[in-house]
Protein backbone atom coordinates (compact mmCIF):
# COMPACT_ATOMS: atom_id res chain seq x y z
CA UNK A 1 0.00 0.00 0.00
CA UNK A 2 1.04 3.59 -0.43
CA UNK A 3 0.75 6.02 2.47
CA UNK A 4 0.59 9.71 1.60
CA UNK A 5 -1.10 11.17 4.67
CA UNK A 6 1.30 14.01 5.36
CA UNK A 7 1.92 17.50 4.09
CA UNK A 8 4.91 17.01 1.78
CA UNK A 9 7.26 19.91 1.07
CA UNK A 10 6.40 21.87 -2.07
CA UNK A 11 9.90 23.27 -2.58
CA UNK A 12 13.46 22.23 -1.90
CA UNK A 13 14.33 25.57 -0.29
CA UNK A 14 13.16 26.37 2.28
CA UNK A 15 10.63 23.55 2.86
CA UNK A 16 12.49 20.29 2.12
CA UNK A 17 15.63 21.64 3.74
CA UNK A 18 13.82 21.61 7.08
CA UNK A 19 12.75 18.66 9.22
CA UNK A 20 9.43 20.38 10.00
CA UNK A 21 7.34 18.35 7.55
CA UNK A 22 8.88 15.08 8.73
CA UNK A 23 8.30 16.00 12.36
CA UNK A 24 4.61 16.55 11.59
CA UNK A 25 4.18 13.50 9.31
CA UNK A 26 6.33 10.95 11.17
CA UNK A 27 3.96 10.46 14.13
CA UNK A 28 1.01 10.12 11.72
CA UNK A 29 2.84 7.36 9.85
CA UNK A 30 3.72 5.73 13.17
CA UNK A 31 0.04 5.65 14.18
CA UNK A 32 -0.89 4.23 10.78
CA UNK A 33 1.70 1.47 11.05
CA UNK A 34 0.59 0.57 14.58
CA UNK A 35 -3.00 0.34 13.30
CA UNK A 36 -1.87 -1.84 10.40
CA UNK A 37 -0.01 -4.13 12.83
CA UNK A 38 -3.08 -4.39 15.06
CA UNK A 39 -5.38 -5.15 12.12
CA UNK A 40 -3.12 -7.97 10.90
CA UNK A 41 -2.81 -9.47 14.38
CA UNK A 42 -6.57 -9.46 14.86
CA UNK A 43 -7.35 -10.80 11.40
CA UNK A 44 -4.77 -13.56 11.20
CA UNK A 45 -3.59 -14.12 14.74
CA UNK A 46 -0.02 -13.36 13.69
CA UNK A 47 1.90 -10.30 12.62
CA UNK A 48 2.60 -9.40 9.03
CA UNK A 49 6.10 -8.86 7.66
CA UNK A 50 5.86 -5.12 7.05
CA UNK A 51 8.56 -3.32 5.10
CA UNK A 52 8.44 0.46 4.91
CA UNK A 53 10.16 2.15 1.98
CA UNK A 54 11.12 5.81 2.11
CA UNK A 55 12.40 7.70 -0.91
CA UNK A 56 14.01 11.12 -0.72
CA UNK A 57 12.31 13.35 1.89
CA UNK A 58 9.86 10.50 2.53
CA UNK A 59 12.76 8.63 4.15
CA UNK A 60 13.08 11.49 6.64
CA UNK A 61 9.39 11.07 7.49
CA UNK A 62 9.94 7.31 7.91
CA UNK A 63 12.94 7.94 10.17
CA UNK A 64 10.92 10.22 12.44
CA UNK A 65 8.10 7.66 12.44
CA UNK A 66 10.48 4.90 13.53
CA UNK A 67 11.52 6.99 16.52
CA UNK A 68 7.97 7.93 17.54
CA UNK A 69 5.90 6.21 20.18
CA UNK A 70 7.41 4.37 23.11
CA UNK A 71 9.88 1.52 23.50
CA UNK A 72 6.97 -0.34 25.13
CA UNK A 73 4.97 -0.35 21.88
CA UNK A 74 5.02 -3.54 19.82
CA UNK A 75 7.18 -3.36 16.71
CA UNK A 76 5.12 -2.64 13.61
CA UNK A 77 7.94 -2.79 11.05
CA UNK A 78 10.24 -5.69 10.18
CA UNK A 79 12.43 -3.91 7.61
CA UNK A 80 13.15 -0.39 6.40
CA UNK A 81 14.36 0.46 2.89
CA UNK A 82 15.71 3.92 2.14
CA UNK A 83 16.45 5.09 -1.41
CA UNK A 84 18.06 8.44 -2.12
CA UNK A 85 17.76 9.50 1.51
CA UNK A 86 18.84 12.97 2.62
CA UNK A 87 18.73 11.73 6.23
CA UNK A 88 16.44 9.96 8.69
CA UNK A 89 17.08 12.04 11.82
CA UNK A 90 19.09 9.20 13.37
CA UNK A 91 22.80 8.52 13.87
CA UNK A 92 22.56 4.73 13.62
CA UNK A 93 20.31 2.14 12.05
CA UNK A 94 19.75 0.74 15.55
CA UNK A 95 17.96 4.00 16.44
CA UNK A 96 15.12 2.90 14.16
CA UNK A 97 14.23 -0.17 16.21
CA UNK A 98 14.04 -2.72 13.39
CA UNK A 99 16.85 -4.83 14.77
CA UNK A 100 20.24 -5.71 13.42
CA UNK A 101 20.51 -6.03 9.67
CA UNK A 102 16.95 -4.91 8.89
CA UNK A 103 17.72 -1.46 7.53
CA UNK A 104 18.47 -1.44 3.81
CA UNK A 105 19.79 1.63 1.97
CA UNK A 106 20.82 2.62 -1.53
CA UNK A 107 21.94 5.69 -3.38
CA UNK A 108 22.67 6.69 -6.92
CA UNK A 109 24.95 9.08 -8.80
CA UNK A 110 24.29 12.55 -10.17
CA UNK A 111 21.21 14.32 -8.83
CA UNK A 112 20.80 11.67 -6.13
CA UNK A 113 24.21 12.64 -4.73
CA UNK A 114 23.02 16.26 -4.63
CA UNK A 115 19.90 15.27 -2.65
CA UNK A 116 21.79 13.06 -0.20
CA UNK A 117 24.68 15.43 0.41
CA UNK A 118 22.35 18.42 0.54
CA UNK A 119 20.29 16.69 3.22
CA UNK A 120 23.44 16.05 5.19
CA UNK A 121 24.42 19.73 5.03
CA UNK A 122 21.01 21.09 6.13
CA UNK A 123 20.74 18.66 9.03
CA UNK A 124 18.19 16.10 7.83
CA UNK A 125 20.78 13.52 8.83
CA UNK A 126 21.30 13.61 12.58
CA UNK A 127 24.85 14.86 13.31
CA UNK A 128 25.45 15.00 9.53
CA UNK A 129 24.96 11.21 9.20
CA UNK A 130 22.88 9.87 6.31
CA UNK A 131 21.82 6.24 5.77
CA UNK A 132 24.40 5.44 3.07
CA UNK A 133 27.26 6.35 5.46
CA UNK A 134 29.19 3.36 6.76
CA UNK A 135 28.92 4.72 10.31
CA UNK A 136 25.10 4.56 10.09
CA UNK A 137 25.34 0.77 9.94
CA UNK A 138 22.64 0.00 7.39
CA UNK A 139 22.98 -2.66 4.72
CA UNK A 140 24.05 -0.73 1.63
CA UNK A 141 22.50 -2.42 -1.40
CA UNK A 142 23.95 -2.15 -4.87
CA UNK A 143 21.98 0.15 -7.11
CA UNK A 144 21.98 0.66 -10.83
CA UNK A 145 19.84 3.79 -10.66
CA UNK A 146 21.13 6.51 -12.93
CA UNK A 147 19.95 9.22 -10.55
CA UNK A 148 17.44 10.16 -7.86
CA UNK A 149 14.39 8.72 -9.61
CA UNK A 150 15.65 5.45 -11.12
CA UNK A 151 15.36 3.11 -8.13
CA UNK A 152 12.14 1.56 -9.49
CA UNK A 153 13.09 1.12 -13.15
CA UNK A 154 11.61 -2.08 -14.52
CA UNK A 155 14.09 -4.97 -14.48
CA UNK A 156 16.68 -3.01 -12.51
CA UNK A 157 19.00 -4.39 -9.85
CA UNK A 158 17.72 -1.65 -7.52
CA UNK A 159 14.16 -2.95 -7.86
CA UNK A 160 15.22 -6.59 -7.44
CA UNK A 161 17.13 -5.74 -4.26
CA UNK A 162 14.11 -3.95 -2.83
CA UNK A 163 11.86 -6.89 -3.70
CA UNK A 164 14.23 -9.27 -1.88
CA UNK A 165 14.15 -7.06 1.25
CA UNK A 166 10.35 -6.77 1.12
CA UNK A 167 9.87 -10.53 0.85
CA UNK A 168 12.53 -11.38 3.45
CA UNK A 169 14.76 -13.15 0.89
CA UNK A 170 17.84 -11.41 2.21
CA UNK A 171 20.25 -13.91 0.61
CA UNK A 172 19.23 -12.53 -2.79
CA UNK A 173 20.25 -8.96 -1.99
CA UNK A 174 23.43 -7.73 -3.65
CA UNK A 175 25.35 -5.52 -1.23
CA UNK A 176 28.01 -2.92 -2.00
Amino acid sequence: MTWLDYNAPDSIVPQASSGKYAEEGGPRLYDFLQGNREAHENASGSTAHTTVIGHSYGSTVVGVSAQSGSWKDPEAVADYVFAGSPGVQADYEADLGAGAHHVWVMGGPGDDQVVRQGGRLVGLGDNLVIPTDESFGGNVMKSDSDGHGGFWDQGSLSLRNQAAAITGKYHRIELE
